[in-house]
């Protein structure tokens, strides 16, 4: 399969769905974390900016952000059903697979522009 990016990106690209509100695409990754009874997952996305407005519009706490240097991506913790509501309102759905090539991607870009956040 080669590396997991050059395979995975196409496919996440074609699936964003255009927004005014947004330019980037925002991503869920599958509830694998288990933590206090629930499952866990991440959202990100291609800009900071994007990924808070797209958590606030879903009524995300700014207290479940997790980004540098405590984390080396920008990201929200999503209960389960927090995932749904966050795939309903257009975030695109990602393997764990899939998840990690978002972040390798993601990771590099923040080190190329010096980890600037906007947290």
């Amino acid at each position: 399969m080669g590396e997991a990016g050059a395979d995975v990106r196409p496919r996440i690209h074609a699936g964003v769905r255009s927004s005014a509100s947004r330019r980037g695409a925002v991503y869920v990754a599958d509830p694998i974390w288990e933590w206090r009874g629930l499952r866990w997952a991440h959202l990100l996305a291609d800009d900071t900016d994007d990924l808070h407005r797209f958590a606030a519009a879903l009524g995300i706490h700014r207290t479940s952000y997790q980004g540098p240097p405590r984390t080396s991506i920008p990201h929200y913790d999503l209960t389960a059903y927090e995932r749904r509501r966050a795939l309903a309102h257009g975030a695109i759905a990602c393997s764990r697979e899939e998840i990690v090539a978002v972040v390798r991607r993601l990771r590099s870009s923040c080190a190329a522009r010096g980890a600037d956040t906007g947290s």
